[in-house]
C-alpha cells in the first residue's frame, strides 16, 4: 500500500539541507518523520484498548523493535554484515520514544532492554524476537501468515515462529491474513478488491461491514478482473473469533474497531486523484471491521488451552497490530490476561 505524504516533509527536507533540524540524532529527514509518526499513532491506537508503554520493560505492553520497513526479508539474509538499505539512513533500530521530544528516538526494543540500538542483522532480529517471549512467557501468540504476501509479514512470521521454537515452550500461534498470498507486486489493486466488499461492489467507504465476516481473496492474484475466489493451497482459517459487540457497532463512529483504527491516519487516504477515484486505502483499512478475526492455528508442544495466560501480539507495521487482532486484544484484556503487543518495523518507507 501506498503511504500518503506526509505534511511538513518539505519542511523537513530543507531543514535536513541546511543543518537546522535533526530528528534522532540524525539530520532529518521524511523517512525518520514517517516512521516516529506511525509508531505514535500504534501508541495512540493501543492506549484506546488499554496498553500502553511503561518506564520498565517489565511493566510495558507495547513495543516498538524499530527495524526498516520493506527489509526484514533482507535483515533475515544478513548474516555476515549488516543490512544498510534502510530508508532512515541510520543503520540501526530506532523508535518512538513518547517523550515528548524527537531527538533521541530511544523506545526501540534493545535501547530498552541494555542501552544500545540493535543492528539490522539476523542475529539481532532473532534475539529481539527472544526478547519478547522471554518477557511475555506467553500460551498464546498472534502473528502474521507465513503465506502473507507482503514480504514483511511473511518474514515476521518465519521469525516468530523459529523463536518458539528455540524457547522450546508449549505455545499456541495464530496466524491471521493481511494481504492475500502472491499479491507482493499488486498490493494496492488488491487492497480494492479485499476484503470483502471489493471497490466494485461497494463504495470505499461503505466497505466498512462490521456484521459481515471476510470472505476468500480473489484467485489468481494480480489480475483486475472479477474471478473466482479461493484460499489456495493453506485451504481456510480453522478458527473464527467473534469481536466484542462494542466492534460490531453498526455505527462508524461508535464502532470500537474503528475508534482503534482511524488513529492510524498517515494510513488512511480518501482523497480523490486526478481520476476521481480514492486511494486503496480507504476502503481497505474500513473493511477489516468484520464480525470475527481469523486465523490459521497450530500448537507448538503440548500448547495448553487457550484462554489461560499471557496474550503476545506481534504485527509488521503500525496498523498491523489492530486490522488482526484488535478484537482478540480487547477480548483477552476483558478477561483479565496480561496483553503486550510488539511492532517489528516503524513503517518508514515510501511503501507499506
Amino acid at each position: 500500500m501506498h503511504v500518503r505524504v506526509l505534511a511538513g516533509t518539505m519542511a523537513a527536507l530543507a531543514c535536513a539541507a541546511c543543518g537546522e533540524r535533526r530528528l534522532c540524532d540524525a539530520p532529518a529527514s521524511p523517512a525518520l518523520e514517517r516512521g516516529l509518526r506511525r509508531g505514535g499513532e500504534t501508541l495512540a491506537a493501543m492506549k484506546i484498548l488499554g496498553l500502553a508503554p511503561a518506564p520498565t520493560v517489565e511493566a510495558s505492553s507495547v513495543f516498538l523493535l524499530g527495524y526498516p520497513n520493506l527489509g526484514l526479508a533482507a535483515i533475515e539474509q544478513a548474516t555476515e554484515r549488516p543490512y544498510a538499505g534502510d530508508p532512515a539512513g541510520l543503520h540501526r533500530t530506532y523508535a518512538e520514544d513518547a517523550d515528548g521530544q524527537d531527538t533521541t528516538c530511544n523506545g526501540d526494543l534493545r535501547f530498552r532492554l541494555d542501552g544500545r540500538h540493535a543492528p539490522l542483522t539476523a542475529a539481532a532480529l532473532a534475539a529481539d524476537v527472544d526478547a519478547l517471549l522471554a518477557l511475555v512467557h506467553p500460551t498464546d501468540v498472534y502473528t502474521h501468515a507465513i503465506f502473507d504476501g507482503h514480504p514483511d509479514h511473511a518474514a515476521v512470521a518465519r521469525a516468530v515462529d523459529a523463536a518458539i521454537e528455540r524457547s522450546g515452550k508449549p505455545v499456541k500461534r495464530w496466524a491471521t491474513l493481511i494481504h492475500p498470498e502472491g499479491t507482493a507486486d499488486c498490493m494496492g489493486p488488491s487492497a480494492r478488491e479485499w476484503p470483502n466488499p471489493a471497490e466494485w461492489d461497494a463504495e470505499p467507504r461503505a466497505r466498512f461491514t462490521p456484521t459481515l465476516d471476510v470472505t476468500p481473496p480473489p484467485l489468481p492474484p494480480c489480475r483486475d478482473d472479477r474471478r473466482p475466489a479461493g484460499w489456495g493451497d493453506p485451504g481456510a482459517p480453522d478458527t473464527l473469533v467473534e469481536v466484542p459487540p462494542a466492534m460490531q457497532s453498526t455505527s462508524l463512529e461508535a464502532n470500537l474497531k474503528w475508534k482503534v483504527l482511524s488513529q492510524y491516519a498517515s494510513q488512511i487516504d480518501c482523497d480523490t486523484d486526478g481520476q476521481g477515484r480514492v486511494h486503496p486505502s480507504c476502503g481497505y483499512i474500513r473493511a477489516f471491521v468484520k464480525r470475527h478475526e481469523f486465523f490459521w492455528t497450530r500448537s507448538f508442544g503440548d500448547a495448553p488451552a487457550s484462554g489461560t495466560g499471557p496474550v503476545l501480539v506481534v504485527g509488521a507495521h503500525p496498523d498491523d497490530e489492530a486490522l488482526g487482532f484488535a478484537g482478540v486484544i480487547a477480548t483477552a484484556l476483558a478477561s483479565g490476561r496480561r496483553v503486550v503487543v510488539a511492532v517489528v518495523t516503524n513503517g518508514d518507507s515510501t511503501l507499506r
